[in-house]
């Protein structure tokens, strides 16, 4: 069963993590990864930018219009870190994802792969208090 959650509540979750966005396409991808981002939501458009920048706009940042993500999915890889793909319609099979979230690494590779036990707990934590299925509803009316 998918969990209803409007885009900018599970961004604003992901945030928390430390994880990284990846904004895919046929021609490449571009990461965004930091502990110092804010979602800032205005009119069909949420952003996520440096909370450190004096001028959002000069730094690093991803537009992502609001209503283009429909649905996303914990995609579980053997021997991966999972990771939270945001598809465009609800119920479609896109084969590639619009965006990506990466949750924090499971694995120290400087260390020969060793297992990161805290990062595995965050992500079974997540999972189990809001599962592997996200569809987006609509934010409510501001008044």
């Amino acid at each position: 069963m998918a969990t209803p959650m409007t885009l900018q509540a599970l961004l604003e979750l992901l945030l928390t993590m430390d994880g990284a966005f990846a904004l895919c396409n046929v021609h490449g991808s571009v990461e965004l990864r930091g502990q110092d981002f804010y979602v800032s939501a205005y009119q069909q458009w949420l952003t996520i930018y440096h909370t450190t920048a004096g001028d959002p706009e000069a730094r690093s940042h991803i537009h992502l219009k609001r209503h283009t993500l429909r649905l996303a999915v914990v995609i579980h890889e053997p021997e991966q870190t999972p990771y939270l793909a945001f598809y465009g319609i609800a119920g479609a099979t896109e084969t590639e994802p619009l965006l990506i979230w990466y949750f924090p690494s499971f694995y120290n590779w400087a260390k020969g792969k060793t297992e990161i036990p805290a990062n595995v707990a965050q992500h079974a934590a997540f999972v189990e208090t809001y599962g592997t299925t996200f569809t987006f509803i609509e934010p409510p009316e501001s008044g």
